[in-house]
């Protein structure tokens, strides 16, 4: 029997698993419903990718850490950094386009779309917050 080689992949495709089952048995025994199946689909196939990953993929810090050297480690810092400074730009451009629309135009459905972009810039920029002052302390 082959070792877990990585633990969150093999506890997530377990709950994939878990999920895809209830899906398949709900539509196999009470109702057949499209979309139950589309995602009882979806979700065993997460999980044989997960349950593969689990055994023969090593954690991502082991298969890069030995291949790249410190170019290559700040060529990978300085491009997603830019990603996520790019991703941002465009969540908080959507979200006060949305916001602006919802005001000028009153279209309701705007609201919660405006709020909702609004809400996830907030969460990112806390999040990154929270990342910088860690690695600031620690690294």
């Amino acid at each position: 029997m082959k070792r877990i080689k990585h633990l969150g992949n093999f506890l997530l495709a377990c709950v994939m698993a878990v999920v895809c089952l209830i899906c398949l048995g709900v539509c196999l025994f009470f109702r057949m419903d499209g979309e139950l199946l589309a995602v009882g689909f979806i979700t065993g196939v997460w999980a044989v990718t997960d349950f593969y990953e689990a055994f023969h993929k090593e954690p991502i810090e082991e298969r890069v850490g030995g291949q790249g050297d410190e170019r290559d480690v700040f060529l990978a810092m300085k491009s997603s950094r830019t990603a996520m400074g790019i991703f941002n730009k465009v969540l908080f451009l959507a979200s006060v386009l949305s916001l602006w629309g919802f005001a000028k135009f009153d279209l309701a459905f705007l609201l919660p779309v405006g709020v909702t972009l609004s809400g996830a810039v907030l969460f990112l920029f806390l999040l990154l917050l929270g990342v910088n002052l860690y690695y600031e302390k620690r690294g």
